[in-house]
């Protein structure tokens, strides 16, 4: 197969880049990190959460060892 004979993918129209609306890009980097961090603190606060529990449960009504 002669390579003159390939077409290039270059100029396909998927591989060329999206145009981005500056508004929508700016209200999608203003939210994402907002959402992120909600996600980092309830992940954090339910494992807060659970040390206290196994805390409260499991080690207080042991009592003292010894």
């Amino acid at each position: 197969m002669n390579s003159a004979d390939q077409s290039s993918d270059a100029y396909h129209p998927s591989e060329i880049a999206d145009q981005i609306d500056e508004a929508a890009l700016a209200e999608a980097m203003r939210v994402t990190p907002l959402g992120a961090a909600v996600l980092a603190g309830t992940a954090v606060a339910l494992l807060v959460l659970g040390y206290l529990a196994i805390y409260l449960l499991v080690f207080l009504p042991r009592g003292t060892v010894g």
